[in-house]
């Protein structure tokens, strides 16, 4: 039990450092950034063979976050959607919701405003059925 408990833990920091280190080196194209997020796709596509309902939107998301550093336009949001659709259908809203804000932010970093509201909006939704006040409050900035 415990064990399992340490393992699950291990790959959320995994997870989330890897999805840090994107936004913290965005723009200069840093091998390190690279390694990390290569690395954490390893592991979470892994994870996602014993837990599908667990991991895949993890590893659909940070498969997201490395095309967009690799301006792969296309690839990048059709896995942002899958990450949103694959965190809807495990019944993860704040992962949902975190999928939706990063789609957003691609988006408007891309300069299409219209459709990075609608992702910011859907952002909006989940964060408020979660029940995170911080992050609705968060979100509403950029509406």
């Amino acid at each position: 039990f415990e064990q399992d408990d340490a393992r699950l833990i291990k790959f959320q920091l995994e997870f989330y450092y890897a999805l840090n280190s994107v936004d913290k080196w965005r723009g200069y194209n840093s091998a390190k950034c690279h390694e990390v997020v290569q690395n954490t796709i390893r592991l979470m596509r892994n994870a996602a063979v014993n837990s599908d309902w667990n991991f895949t939107n993890k590893l659909r998301l940070l498969e997201a976050e490395k095309q967009s550093l690799s301006f792969n336009h296309h690839e990048a949001i059709a896995s942002y959607d899958a990450s949103i659709a694959s965190a809807k259908k495990s019944g993860f809203i704040h992962e949902q919701g975190l999928a939706c804000e990063k789609a957003a932010f691609y988006h408007k970093r891309k300069g299409s405003v219209r459709i990075a509201m609608g992702y910011f909006e859907q952002a909006r939704q989940c964060y408020e059925e979660w029940g995170s006040s911080v992050k609705v409050n968060s979100i509403q900035g950029e509406l």
